[in-house]
């Protein structure tokens, strides 16, 4: 809750000498009036920007929709406003029997209202479960499949998000459907799309073709070979995922082999279900380096999920999905030859995976650019 600052003026604490006449000192009565009137405007001057502290603005997102499943199932469900192009949403299961596995849909009714939906960013939050993955497909009014998506995970018991970029003509419904009751389904993020041009520099990569609407990076492309660009080589690690458990498998172990050290490093990789109040921590060389930087979306983003724990003052967040994290590394701690890098869990953290591990190594060339700090400032 915003906190609004009260401002008094004070008058001096010695009065004048000077007495202007039978209405008592002039001067402490001018200055008290000067005193009041500048209170007066100072409260005017600041009154919209307390109001606005107190009532901050709500954007508006009429082509977009976060679908809290867990949420809109309990006994008081929310008030959702869909968009115009989202008709309705309907659960459905089939029972179990002999030969046929109990199933859950989510059918989505969607408007064809031309622009506005051609097509959606359409992001899947769930439970990474085994025997549970989900799967997407789009269809017509007709019943024709127009395309199918899925399933989605590894089965690694992680919260997790999928993200699609999907085109919708042709499209009446879209189904999820998960195997059991449902449950592992968390909800669904929905956005219409718009194009836009983007320029690139034509030697290097382009661009991702959807720009996250939370401000989350796209998954790096990993090259197979090692690619050096003015003086940096980067080189590709591990593209696998590798989960950390606390108490089980709290750390993981790579190696690298150097032909000579480098001035500096930069390790990258992207985490899922990461704790942001606790990072996880990287070891080379038997070297403590610390905790990662973790890129963080908007905090609007719907990935952010709550933790309470007991005798805890404060709330733990974790995010569902995938977010890049990098450790720069000083020259010193590597060497010429097998280089060990250790990426382990933080002492408050929970279970996480780890994935696309990267090193880029920066080392002399004739593009270098550097000074010389003086021995005395």
């Amino acid at each position: 809750m915003p906190h609004s600052i009260a401002i008094r003026a004070t008058s001096p604490g010695r009065a004048a000498r000077h007495r202007g006449g039978p209405g008592g000192d002039a001067t402490t009565l001018g200055r008290q009036a000067f005193l009041f009137l500048a209170s007066v405007l100072l409260v005017l001057l600041c009154a919209p920007f307390a109001a606005h502290a107190q009532k901050p603005r709500e954007q508006p997102t009429p082509f977009s929709v976060w679908l809290d499943f867990r949420a809109l199932a309990s006994a008081s469900p929310p008030q959702v406003s869909l968009p115009i192009w989202l008709a309705s949403l309907r659960t459905e299961r089939t029972s179990a029997d002999e030969n046929v596995p109990m199933k859950t849909t989510y059918r989505l009714h969607f408007r064809q209202v031309g622009d506005l939906n051609e097509s959606l960013q359409f992001r899947l939050f769930f439970d990474d479960q085994k025997g549970a993955a989900p799967s997407v497909s789009g269809w017509s009014e007709t019943g024709t499949a127009v395309f199918q998506h899925g399933p989605f995970g590894t089965g690694i018991g992680l919260p997790t998000s999928e993200n699609l970029a999907l085109p919708m003509a042709g499209v009446d419904y879209i189904d999820i459907i998960a195997s059991g009751d449902g449950s592992n389904i968390r909800g669904l993020f929905l956005a219409s799309l718009k194009r836009a041009e983007i320029r690139h520099a034509l030697d290097f990569e382009a661009p991702a073709g959807v720009v996250d609407a939370f401000g989350n990076l796209p998954t790096p492309t990993l090259n197979t070979d090692d690619a050096s660009l003015y003086g940096r080589v980067k080189a590709s690690l591990d593209p696998g995922v590798t989960k950390l458990t606390p108490g089980v498998e709290s750390a993981g172990t790579w190696e690298c082999d150097l032909q000579a050290p480098p001035l500096g490093a930069l390790v990258t990789f992207e985490v899922l279900d990461a704790d942001l109040h606790a990072p996880a921590e990287i070891t080379v060389n038997d070297r403590p380096l610390g905790t990662v930087a973790i890129h963080q979306p908007d905090l609007a983003d719907p990935g952010y999920v709550g933790l309470v724990r007991p005798l805890e003052p404060d709330m733990r967040f974790h995010y569902a999905g995938w977010l890049r994290a990098q450790k720069a590394i000083p020259g010193s701690a590597l060497r010429a030859g097998l280089n060990t890098i250790v990426i382990r869990l933080h002492g408050d953290s929970g279970p996480i995976a780890v994935r696309h591990l990267e090193i880029q190594l920066k080392y002399n060339s004739p593009s270098l650019d550097y000074t010389l700090a003086p021995e005395k400032p």
